[in-house]
């Protein structure tokens, strides 16, 4: 009997994983400078289920440096929080599991088994783990039994197209007792190329007994959707199209954000950057979501260049509240206009 129960499933319905409540069923992903504290809360306000740091890599976590701290530190706002961990050692990975959860106590403890990057996947981290079932099995089992907390995994759908194994990888996941899969369903050759196997997505889901969410190029809330009607996945989460979009998670796209909210959230965005960093750092941190931003409502590319090379913190947040209040959305584009894709 083919599965039909998730086609009735809102993305708003919470969902259970392990013992954590997600409060909906689509999530901000996982990304290396973007899924920082500010951005996390407020794609929690606008409607993300959950929080998943950036990636910690386990290396520092056990070694004498401290600057990882900063990244695994959290609010409130933001619960339930999993804090994201990669490394190739097996042992190192789980002891730098124990360590993080000891010092911040994460709601979930997550294991990057699909980042594809070469100086992470090419020494055996990250989606570098897919070619060894073995250590994947070594990981899962020790992390569970070592916290009481629920662990999760991001996987691919392997290394190559010649090692597809993400069957094989979810199983062992959930066999030693995996909360939750998440499915980037492309292998790691393919980095953010090529068309995402929603088949796989669905296959993956009908083999195991957990949760499983997809991932890959869903760039609209009707599009999550979607995967979760025609995949049976039980949630979907959102990587690069949430940098330009945050409001994918109240479900809108760009052009239909209503103006108000629009100007809102970049100013709210900016205002969380500051209490987060300090002032001469802030408006460098935030200069890439600006970027999106402006160039989603229209801005110029010559307004935009003359924002992003500001020296000075308050000249750029009055520049970025000026251009930002001026809807050019749906308007003949200005001169030079640059729309930018995330790759």
């Amino acid at each position: 009997m083919g599965i039909v129960a998730p086609m009735t499933v809102s993305l708003r319905t919470p969902i259970q994983i392990g013992t954590v409540r997600f409060d909906a069923r689509i999530v901000l992903a996982p990304m290396d400078g973007y899924s920082d504290l500010p951005f996390r809360v407020l794609t929690r306000r606008l409607g993300s289920g959950a929080s998943f740091t950036e990636f910690i890599n386990t290396i520092e976590v056990m070694s004498k440096n401290t600057k990882y701290q900063d990244r695994c530190r959290f609010t409130d706002a933001e619960k339930p929080v999993a804090i994201q961990i990669f490394d190739d050692d097996v042992d190192r990975l789980i002891a730098g599991g124990i360590r993080i959860y000891e010092r911040f106590r994460p709601d979930i403890v997550d294991v990057n088994m699909g980042c594809s990057v070469n100086h992470v996947s090419n020494r055996g981290a990250g989606a570098g783990l897919l070619r060894r079932p073995d250590k994947v099995e070594r990981i899962i089992a020790g992390l569970v039994k070592a916290l009481p907390c629920p662990i999760t995994a991001k996987i691919r759908l392997g290394w190559d197209e010649a090692s597809v194994n993400y069957l094989e990888i979810g199983k062992i996941c959930a066999d030693q007792g995996a909360a939750l899969v998440t499915l980037h369903a492309r292998t790691r050759e393919q980095l953010f190329k090529g068309k995402v196997d929603w088949d796989a997505i669905a296959a993956l889901k009908s083999s195991l007994p957990i949760p499983v969410f997809g991932n890959g190029d869903v760039r609209s809330f009707a599009e999550a959707e979607r995967m979760v009607e025609e995949t049976g996945c039980d949630g979907v989460m959102i990587g690069r199209a949430a940098i330009e979009n945050p409001w994918i998670f109240a479900g809108y796209d760009p052009e239909t954000v209503p103006f108000a909210l629009f100007y809102a959230t970049v100013m709210d965005h900016y205002a969380l950057v500051k209490q987060r960093y300090a002032p001469e750092r802030a408006f460098i941190v935030f200069r890439k979501f600006a970027k999106k931003y402006l160039t989603k409502l229209g801005t110029s590319k010559d307004e935009i260049r003359g924002i992003l090379t500001m020296k000075n913190p308050d000249e750029f947040e009055a520049a970025l509240s000026r251009l930002a209040s001026d809807d050019r959305r749906g308007r003949a584009p200005s001169t030079g206009a640059d729309e930018e894709g995330d790759g």
